[in-house]
């Protein structure tokens, strides 16, 4: 996991800074396991063969009551576009509508990430809009665009215009 973590470029869009020192992956992992899965749970994505982790997916800031969640996603540079990011989103996406019984899961997209805007396109997720300065990395902020998918695949609304910077 600290890998992962530690690379710059698999944390480039990531709402945390790269971890210089493993003991910072270490109280991530913790933090993790130790879940309230109504509110988030993370979830390692593995190499089947090897079990070397290769990224991260998650559903977190879950309101259960209102049935809703963001999700988050992140694979190593160095094994994307291998379909592994949409293998393990659309099993998260699963777990969240049947298992959980929510209704509507947002993401919340940095602008320049375009795999990542295109994978949740492909998913079914629509944008909804952008959200300036909306995510502090360290002393940074960052615009982001809100998607959304609501339960069945139905549209999450009317069509919003984007713009992109």
């Amino acid at each position: 996991m600290h890998e992962c973590f530690a690379d710059p470029e698999a944390m480039r869009f990531w709402n945390t800074p790269v971890h210089t020192k493993r003991i910072d992956t270490e109280r991530v992992v913790l933090r993790y396991i130790d879940c309230t899965p109504s509110y988030y749970r993370h979830w390692a994505v593995a190499d089947f063969e090897t079990d070397r982790c290769l990224g991260l997916v998650s559903y977190h800031d879950g309101h259960i009551r209102n049935k809703r969640a963001a999700i988050g996603y992140f694979i190593n540079p160095a094994y994307q576009s291998r379909g592994m990011a949409t293998e393990a989103v659309s099993a998260m996406l699963d777990f969240c509508f049947e298992d959980l019984g929510l209704h509507r899961l947002q993401a919340f997209i940095d602008p320049d990430n375009t795999p990542s805007r295109k994978l949740a396109e492909k998913l079914g997720f629509e944008p909804e809009g952008l959200l300036r300065d909306h995510l502090r990395v360290g002393d940074s902020w960052r615009d982001e665009i809100l998607y959304a998918l609501i339960r069945n695949g139905r549209s999450p609304g009317a069509k919003v215009p984007v713009l992109i910077p």
